[in-house]
């Protein structure tokens, strides 16, 4: 650490003030007409039990005497605020589609219990605060179960005589259920001609899934099907690698200075790592996947060599080479591999090794963009992992391969095919794309510009994605020749030892997972939610924000996400630069209110712009794939107070974007810069909303603020350390707790 680098300060308890919130339920009233809605409500019943009864051949859940339906609430009503009127009109929620619209299950008695007192709200009202807040209720079937690539294929001039699909049955049943409907499900595949692939598979919230290839004029059959809940085209994910024109590199050795054993470790989910011999002592382990056959180490080794080295051709004036990290080999990538068995590998590396290692790379995405109102498959799974082990994984934002017929980049941003695809929708994943570094003739995209290549956002629920970007090379155009050429920031190592060039976002994700274990490595604990607050609090815009309107900054961040990362100003502070870091829980019936000083040296500034604020917080929420558009459990809202000229009463600080600062989001973050403040105490004011079972759940925070003199010249650090009120991170553990 130089002169210019200085600890960040850890917030203390002592500078947090906890306040209780008052919770309360506002009742609503609803203007309807009992006997008009009444009718229709019955008219609905009656339909959704003639369309089962049609149905009801197909029915893989008839053993069980449930009744699947949809419920739909009134437009301001939301689905987690009416269990009563569940509970007491015999419907279990089964999976929420969106925030008024829920899968429920009734049996046969109580469905009929439902319509009779249906019917007598239809005489007289009885039951209005129940049935005035139902809009309506629908029959479950039909193509709606489809995912819309699925839908697009079969509505092609040209349907496949067979899909290769997803089955995923009603979430939240009994086990006996669902050993009973699969048990009739996989009857029902092989009576149409069709084939289960492998067994079924459980995902982490125990909805079991099938996949089958079946014939394309028997989807019907399973659309229809009571116990399906969504029927998904099978994803496959496998990498590609491109072989250019390479450069010898010798007889490298590693930086003999390093001590290798007190690098931070990552693991790299791919086809398999083979370094050459004198750089191999940075590969703890070689692990391969049980139902593995290996694959061919070829773009895991370019993808490891991100992680270890950064960009390593700018190290290349002598033959020593320095090391950031070392590599835990993951090898899961073994050619065209599905979706459910992909899962599993991933799942089993994860189990195996989380106990030392807590950064994953995974540079490998399905061929098709999300869908964006559901969470993948994949994407779900990689956050019910990240939530229950606390490991942090690094995802490609996915590539496209609309620069071989578009003409312009703006025509590629423009299709929807080039946004990105699972699982880069993960929500608690940190999402890369890439960016071009260097100029080149006959490339779509110039430096600083995203990649001809790279998918972009928004990502599920329209938030934003990626979530950073790094430099990467190109692909340029050469009549109908495409090729990557050599630049800094597309040289990668081959598995035989050379360097060559290659293009991807697989190689920028790589780049921010070894950013991350860089910042890890100097934080107490190795707390990675702080770790990753830093890393997305310091990352540097590729944009001027001064003059954009909101819907600009917008687009910039589906884009390029929040930048590039900043290492050194996510590890230090500096004179005129000072960050403050707090981690710790918070649950819906508290809210913190947390101090930072603005010293006097600053205020005292003249000028326009003269102070910067930033503020970052970043949330683990749980995650449940079948509350629909509700995925999220939980978000933490950020607000700034500065000092009043009394010197007692704070002042809200308004902010100019909106953009960073989403509801249901993992991340809040905005800064503001300054002309005339007071000096004194500001607080960050920190309070969370929730919804579903887990509305008094303790959700995890890391919390980043930084103050800045935007000449650089003043010395902020020194006051604040006189104060002697904040300790520096360096010297303090932080709580066991978080």
């Amino acid at each position: 650490m130089s002169d210019e680098q200085k600890s960040h300060f850890w917030i203390p308890d002592e500078e947090v003030q906890r306040v209780d919130k008052t919770l309360r339920a506002l009742p609503t009233k609803r203007n309807v007409s009992f006997s008009e809605h009444g009718s229709k409500l019955s008219h609905s019943l009656q339909a959704i039990k003639q369309t089962l009864e049609a149905v009801a051949s197909d029915n893989s859940l008839a053993d069980s005497d449930l009744l699947v339906f949809n419920i739909e609430l009134p437009q301001g009503e939301k689905i987690q605020d009416k269990q009563s009127l569940f509970d007491s009109n015999g419907m279990k929620v089964r999976a929420v589609k969106n925030v008024r619209s829920a899968i429920v299950t009734s049996t046969s008695s109580q469905f009929q219990t439902l319509r009779n007192r249906v019917d007598a709200y239809t005489r007289n009202g009885s039951g209005r605060t129940y049935f005035d807040f139902i809009e309506d209720f629908k029959p479950y079937i039909g193509s709606e179960k489809n995912s819309s690539e699925l839908r697009k294929l079969t509505a092609s001039a040209q349907v496949p005589v067979t899909l290769d699909i997803q089955l995923m049955l009603i979430p939240n049943l009994e086990n006996h259920l669902y050993h009973s409907a699969l048990t009739h499900l996989i009857e029902k595949i092989n009576e149409t001609r069709g084939h289960v692939q492998e067994s079924p598979y459980y995902l982490s919230d125990n909805t079991p899934v099938v996949r089958a290839i079946i014939p394309s004029n028997a989807l019907t059959r399973f659309e229809n099907d009571s116990a399906i809940y969504r029927i998904e085209k099978t994803d496959f994910f496998n990498v590609e690698t491109t072989q250019e024109a390479s450069v010898d590199m010798g007889e490298l050795e590693l930086d003999p200075s390093v001590n290798l054993e007190e690098l931070p470790i990552v693991a790299v989910l791919d086809s398999g790592v083979m370094f050459p011999e004198s750089l191999s002592s940075l590969i703890i382990k070689n692990w391969v996947a049980p139902d593995s056959s290996g694959g061919d180490s070829d773009h895991g080794t370019k993808v490891a060599s991100r992680v270890a080295f950064k960009y390593i051709n700018q190290q290349l004036s002598s033959s020593i080479i320095t090391p950031r990290t070392r590599i835990l080999d993951c090898n899961i990538l073994d050619g065209n591999v599905p979706v459910n068995i992909f899962i599993q590998r991933i799942q089993a590396a994860v189990s195996a090794h989380s106990d030392i290692v807590k950064i994953y790379n995974l540079s490998a995405n399905a061929s098709s963009p999300i869908e964006g109102d559901e969470m993948s498959i994949i994407g779900y799974e990689l956050d019910a992992l990240q939530s229950r082990t606390g490991v942090q994984f690094f995802v490609s934002a996915g590539n496209h391969k609309l620069w071989q017929t578009e003409f312009g980049l703006e025509d590629i941003l423009d299709d929807d095919d080039s946004r990105i695809s699972a699982p880069a929708d993960s929500m608690l994943s940190v999402v890369v794309g890439s960016i071009i570094g260097a100029d080149h003739q006959n490339s779509l995209s110039q430096r600083n510009q995203i990649a001809p290549y790279s998918r972009r956002g928004p990502g599920f629920q329209g938030f934003s994605k990626p979530d950073l970007s790094a430099y990467a090379g190109t692909i340029i155009l050469d009549g109908s020749d495409a090729s990557v050429p050599n630049d800094p920031f597309s040289m990668v190592i081959s598995k035989d030892g050379r360097l060559i060039p290659d293009a991807g976002t697989s190689f920028s994700a790589p780049i921010v997972a070894g950013d991350y274990a860089e910042i890890l490595n100097t934080i107490p604990d190795r707390d990675t939610l702080l770790s990753k607050a830093l890393l997305y609090h310091n990352a540097v815009a590729l944009w001027d924000v001064d003059g954009m309107e909101e819907e600009e900054l917008t687009l910039a961040h589906n884009l390029y996400g929040r930048g590039i990362s900043n290492v050194v100003d996510s590890k230090y502070s500096s004179p005129s630069k000072v960050t403050f870091v707090r981690t710790g829980t918070l649950n819906r019936t508290t809210k913190e209110r947390v101090t930072i000083f603005m010293p006097q040296i600053l205020a005292a500034q003249v000028g326009r712009n003269v102070a910067k604020v930033s503020v970052t917080c970043v949330s683990r929420p749980s995650v449940d794939r079948t509350k629909g558009t509700e995925y999220l459990g939980a978000y933490i809202r950020a607000s700034l107070k500065k000092s009043h000229v009394d010197g007692v009463t704070l002042q809200p600080v308004q902010q100019d974007f909106k953009e960073g600062r989403q509801k249901w989001d993992v991340c809040q973050q905005f800064s503001k810069t300054f002309s005339r403040f007071n000096a004194g105490d500001w607080q960050v004011w920190l309070e969370l909303f929730s919804r579903w079972e887990d509305k008094n759940d303790d959700v995890p925070y890391a919390l980043v603020v930084t103050i800045e003199d935007v000449s650089g010249s003043l010395d902020v650090y020194s006051e604040i350390e006189a104060l002697n009120r904040y300790r520096a991170l360096n010297t303090i553990r932080l709580r066991i707790d978080n």
